[in-house]
């Protein structure tokens, strides 16, 4: 009976062995997906790059700088449509968490100058 109590010891902790190497593998897979996803969180928060600014262009001053709402307000578009034309047309900008938009750049992009 000795004899084949230590063989059942030795494959039992042959068997934590292997146990034991695959958990390792799969908290590195693990590690591996967190620092993934990690990065994706990071590059989501990340505000997008505003457009470039020459010291020549007014269109960015603060006075000619209005919130989304009012944007779309005077467009007679809605929310979504101004925060798409900021992200693709250029016409603003996003500063400490809120998007601003150029009343200029507004008015050349629908083509209108009497906002």
């Amino acid at each position: 009976m000795k004899i084949d109590d230590d063989a059942l010891i030795e494959q039992l902790l042959a068997e934590q062995r292997r146990m034991s190497e695959r958990l390792d593998r799969i908290e590195g897979k693990l590690d591996q997906v967190l620092d993934l996803r990690e990065g994706f969180e990071n590059a989501m928060d990340a505000e997008p790059a505003g457009p470039e600014l020459e010291a020549a262009d007014d269109d960015f001053t603060e006075q000619n700088l209005i919130d989304v709402g009012s944007a779309a307000q005077r467009a007679g578009v809605s929310k979504p449509t101004i925060r798409r034309w900021v992200n693709d047309g250029g016409i603003g900008f996003k500063r400490r968490g809120r998007l601003r938009v150029s009343v200029p750049r507004l008015r050349r992009h629908i083509g209108d100058n009497s906002l």
